[in-house]
């Protein structure tokens, strides 16, 4: 064999070799960029949680249902989004919001916990059936602040009569009143240890930790300053 043709063999034979080696290297890079799929939510969907309630008759969950089989109603057994084992195919009556099944539970959990892409099918499912809007009071509670509750802290307690003083502080005379809390101008009088917070203001923040407006910054600080304490 003449030098030439030595040559051109071994840049052949290098040829294969970097073309295998690529190919050996997709699988590898497209498992690179995927994730698991509750970190993409985390990531890439910050205004979206995942469902972490147990309750089948908890609001989230029975939105999610409802979704899910208005959008399977066609589905036969076995051939629905999830597969669920006990999807008894099409559905040809009126769906409403009723309590979920386990079985959208569990799939949503084990979803959750496989890796994907952005564009997978499955993530998109995942986002579309098992999460809900991210709530001021998740944000607030991942910051470190402790949420007051009506059941969880009495309408006395130094933490509600705290928050309160400083609601009175900053509306006064001059600034109004900004939640329109009922009979507030005698509300805002009483003092002392003995003092119970007013309902009506105890149900603001309840509502107000609820909400979905976590872009309105002026929401936001009011819930943390009225709604929370530091833990």
């Amino acid at each position: 064999m003449n030098s030439s043709l030595a040559l051109k063999s071994l840049a052949g034979i290098g040829g294969v070799s970097a073309a295998t080696g690529a190919a050996i290297g997709i699988p590898k890079l497209l498992e690179d960029k995927r994730q698991l799929i509750s970190k993409l939510i985390e990531i890439h969907n910050p205004k979206k949680r995942l469902i972490t309630a147990t309750s089948l008759y908890d609001p989230s969950w029975k939105k999610s249902w409802e979704t899910y089989r208005k959008a399977n109603k066609d589905a036969a057994k076995g051939k629905d989004t999830f597969q669920l084992p006990d999807w008894s195919g099409s559905i040809s009556e009126s769906i409403s919001e009723v309590s979920a099944v386990q079985s959208l539970l569990n799939a949503c959990s084990s979803n959750s916990k496989k890796k994907a892409s952005l564009d997978s099918p499955l993530y998109q499912d995942v986002l579309k059936y098992c999460t809900r809007d991210t709530l001021i009071s998740d944000l607030l509670k991942e910051s470190g602040r402790k949420l007051l509750s009506k059941t969880g802290n009495n309408a006395n307690s130094a933490e509600w009569r705290g928050v309160w003083a400083a609601y009175v502080k900053v509306n006064t005379a001059n600034t109004g009143d900004a939640w329109g809390i009922s009979s507030y101008q005698t509300e805002k009088a009483k003092s002392g240890d003995s003092l119970e917070v007013s309902e009506d203001f105890r149900n603001k923040c309840e509502s107000k930790l609820a909400s979905s407006s976590i872009e309105d910054k002026t929401l936001f600080d009011q819930v943390k300053s009225w709604c929370t304490i530091e833990q």
